[in-house]
């Protein structure tokens, strides 16, 4: 089965690495997903692709952010929705939420996209009576006959540890489907790689022989923890980790044909009193204490 992927050009792997925290703040920023899949087969008319524009705000004051997406390929991308207004910290009730909102959308393709190229988008955030702007940017590319897609959440949401503590792995786990007419009978290796602040367990995935028109979810699962430092105070980083193909056979990945968005939460300190962990220290507490009070530890 022949694979048709786009490689990233070196300034779009620096866009990428660059966009977990905008310079100068580090307290607002925004991140988009990349190399999402535009046409399901080559050669296909108009489609389209999913897309995720996640935007935090980690200043103490509560804010609404207004947001848009432009096209920066030339090729002509439209987006539904394509501009809106998010406040970050509280859903549409008002209930606390968190620091960061997720906000999906969908990314209108061009007809005849040419195949093995990506298409780059931007969205510009603007604080709502403000000036205060900041950018991220993600790209559509075109199909291959290998199609890759997170099995879960758009977003996965990796725990930043405690100081001291060792990093907690979350599991991922893809769905790679064969929308070719033929079979590979060989199988594929994904090589898999984390951008920005985070580690993968395994550095490579082995995908079965798939039948045309089938999926492959078995034993497809990947751990990723973070492994940096945070940068300014409160800030979540976001990353993503790239699923990348062999094209000249040197056992090395330097192809990508998915990807999976990430994102570094605070681990909440322990509250030191609350010893059966229900969040509030009373008299459910004195007596789990009281219950072993004089007992010789083990």
């Amino acid at each position: 089965m022949a694979i048709t992927s786009i490689i990233f050009a070196a300034g779009a792997v620096s866009a990428l690495i660059s966009t977990g925290v905008p310079p100068g703040t580090g307290e607002n920023y925004c991140h988009l997903t990349w190399d999402k899949q535009c046409c399901p087969i080559p050669g296909c008319d108009v489609s389209i692709a999913p897309g995720v524009l996640t935007i935090c705000n980690e200043k103490p004051e509560p804010a609404e952010f207004f947001w848009e997406l432009i096209d920066i390929s030339g090729l002509g991308l439209q987006f539904m929705p394509q501009s809106g207004i998010a406040a970050p910290g509280m859903d549409p009730t008002g209930i606390s939420t968190g620091p960061c909102i997720d906000i999906p959308f969908t990314v209108i393709c061009p007809p005849n996209f040419p195949l093995g190229t990506a298409a780059d988008y931007q969205a510009i955030v603007t604080k709502v009576g403000t000036n205060e702007t900041f950018t991220c940017f993600g790209n559509v590319r075109n199909a291959s006959e290998l199609k890759l897609d997170p099995a879960g959440d758009p977003v996965i949401d990796v725990p930043i540890p405690l100081a001291g503590a060792q990093a907690t792995a979350v599991r991922g786990q893809l769905v790679v489907s064969n929308l070719g007419s033929s079979g590979k009978d060989d199988g594929s290796r994904l090589y898999i790689v984390p951008m920005g602040p985070f580690a993968v367990a395994q550095a490579t995935l082995d995908i079965p022989p798939i039948p045309p028109g089938s999926s492959w979810a078995v034993d497809s699962f990947f751990d990723v923890s973070f492994s940096g430092a945070r940068r300014g105070a409160g800030v979540d980083l976001m990353g993503d980790i790239l699923f990348m193909i062999d094209t000249d056979g040197d056992n090395v990945g330097d192809t990508v044909i998915g990807s999976q968005t990430v994102r570094g939460v605070p681990t909440a300190a322990p509250c030191v009193g609350d010893l059966n962990g229900d969040g509030v220290i009373d008299t459910a507490d004195l007596g789990i204490l009281l219950g072993v009070f004089g007992a010789p530890c083990p």
